[in-house]
């Protein structure tokens, strides 16, 4: 139902860089939620404070998140960089590091993107109730880093013995 909330989009296009960034709707849902919070904390009643102060605060943390990824052919770069609270977190991958972009069906009807790296874990992008966006994205990352896309429509079911 919410899977639209931190949604990665394509802000720029070009037929050696991509750049990836949080949709809007994050934030704006997130300054939602501080200002319901604060509404919250107006009230007198003890369950509507606790309420509110963790309202707030899941708003708070949403509406200050970005998320910027931005995958350069000219550099060999995957360049990520990821705020929360006004803390930065930065990395560059070199793109000879990724071996593929991957889009795998999960359980309960959910589909995740993920570029999968040849050393270190795997960089999520993003989840959807339905694949075509999420070919879109992986598409647009193929053609600008040169990777192989990966389409698993098949959710894996442990063997009950």
């Amino acid at each position: 139902m919410l899977d639209w909330l931190g949604s990665v989009q394509v802000r720029k296009r070009s037929s050696t860089r991509v750049e990836l960034n949080l949709t809007r709707a994050t934030a704006w849902t997130g300054w939602a939620l501080t200002a319901g919070g604060v509404w919250l904390l107006t009230l007198s009643a003890a369950w509507a404070t606790l309420v509110g102060f963790l309202v707030v605060g899941i708003g708070v943390l949403l509406g200050t998140l970005r998320r910027r990824l931005v995958f350069d052919r000219e550099d060999g770069l995957l360049r990520s960089e990821q705020r929360i609270l006004g803390i930065r977190r930065r990395a560059a991958i070199p793109l000879f590091h990724l071996r593929a972009v991957v889009v795998a069906a999960r359980r309960g009807g959910m589909y995740v993107a993920y570029v999968e790296r040849r050393v270190g874990g795997t960089i999520h992008l993003d989840e959807a109730r339905r694949p075509a966006p999420l070919l879109a994205l992986a598409e647009a990352i193929s053609e600008v880093a040169e990777l192989r896309i990966v389409f698993d429509a098949t959710t894996r079911v442990a063997a009950l013995d």
